[in-house]
């Protein structure tokens, strides 16, 4: 990563923010997972920054899901906050300006930086890391393998992006075609 992300600041590679959204960049150096979100609650925020996550990836022929949800650590008396489960799909060849890739060797864990992102404004509310395991990283392996096999063909990939969401109206649903998911442990106060 040639550029430095703080909390508090812009993020420093993209303008327009879609109000709800989760990119990654894949790439064989490092993987970053940036979520753009709208006004999100106090409760959330701290879900994303401290709480425990769960990732879950699908594979295509042309693109790949990436299903995630955090949850609030507990506390005594205190609602339990959570990023409720979402997904997005991750198409190999619209990745620009990266070269694609997984950080990494089959049966190898990786590391991802997490990066929330203010929609509205592009300041980055919040960091943190996680040790993706190795089933979840040799799926996103699996998947961009089979992308990159294949001749760019948005209009093929956005069909089966379609098909997919007809047969999954919710990201609970889509999650039965999940081939790797893992639990991020909550980070210690």
């Amino acid at each position: 990563m040639s550029y430095s992300l703080v909390v508090g600041e812009p993020y420093p590679r993209q303008v327009n923010w879609p109000k709800s959204a989760v990119n990654l960049v894949l790439s064989q150096n490092y993987v970053e997972i940036i979520h753009s979100f709208d006004g999100l609650t106090s409760d959330e925020l701290t879900a994303f920054t401290t709480g425990s996550g769960t990732v879950a990836v699908t594979v295509g022929d042309r693109h790949l899901m990436w299903c995630y949800r955090f949850d609030a650590p507990a506390r005594p008396g205190a609602p339990k906050g959570a990023l409720g489960w979402g997904d997005a799909p991750w198409e190999a060849h619209r990745q620009r300006d990266r070269t694609v890739g997984v950080p990494g060797e089959q049966g190898e864990p990786f590391t991802a930086y997490m990066v929330l992102v203010d929609a509205s404004t592009g300041i980055v509310e919040g960091l943190r890391t996680a040790e993706i395991g190795t089933e979840v990283a040799d799926a996103l392996r699996h998947g961009v393998a089979r992308q990159l096999a294949l001749p760019y063909d948005h209009e093929a990939a956005s069909r089966e992006i379609d098909a997919v969401y007809r047969r999954h109206p919710s990201t609970q649903s889509l999650l039965r075609e999940a081939i790797a998911g893992q639990r991020i442990p909550a980070l210690d106060n």
